[in-house]
C-alpha cells in the first residue's frame, strides 16, 4: 500500500514553487479540522497541501481553471500585521455581507501566534480563479 508522506512546512527546507500550478482538487474534512488542496505544476507533478486544525477558510471564484499566482504560507511567508488584519477581515467576510470587525486585540494575538509558529495562515493569489485563505494549526506538504 503506498502510503503518503506529510512533512510540516516548517521543516521543510525547499517549498516547491506554485507560480501557475493549477488547484484542481479540495477535500474538505470539517468534521476532523482538515483540508487537503492539490495542485499540479506546470512540468505536470502534484503537490498536496495538508491544513490540520482548520480555524477559519475562505475560498472564492473556483472554476473551471484555478491557476496559482503565488502562494504564502506562514512561517515561510512573514506576514506583516496590517497583512493579517486584511486576510483575517477577509475571512470573516462574505460576498453578501459585511466583514466583520477584528479588534486589535484579536489581530495581535493572530500575529503573535503565527510568528511562534503556534498558528498558520495559507494564502493562494491566483492568476485565474479560486483565492483562497486558511487559518489553521499547521500546514503540511506531501511527499
Amino acid at each position: 500500500m503506498n502510503q503518503a508522506i506529510y512533512t510540516d512546512i516548517r521543516r521543510v527546507e525547499h517549498v516547491p514553487g506554485f507560480h501557475d500550478a493549477e488547484l484542481i482538487g479540495i477535500e474538505h474534512r470539517p468534521d476532523k479540522r482538515e483540508l487537503e488542496l492539490c495542485f499540479r505544476r506546470v512540468g505536470g507533478e502534484r503537490e498536496s497541501l495538508r491544513f490540520l486544525g482548520v480555524i477559519a477558510l475562505r475560498t472564492v471564484d473556483f472554476a473551471a481553471q484555478n491557476v496559482a499566482s503565488r502562494l504564502l504560507i506562514s512561517p515561510k511567508y512573514s506576514f506583516s500585521p496590517g497583512e493579517v488584519r486584511n486576510w483575517l477581515e477577509w475571512l470573516g467576510g462574505r460576498v453578501d455581507s459585511r466583514p466583520v470587525a477584528i479588534t486589535s486585540e484579536k489581530i495581535e494575538q493572530c500575529f503573535q501566534q503565527l510568528q511562534t509558529g503556534q498558528q498558520s495562515l495559507f494564502v493562494l493569489e491566483p492568476s485565474c480563479g479560486a483565492e483562497m485563505a486558511v487559518l489553521c494549526g499547521s500546514v503540511e506538504l506531501k511527499s
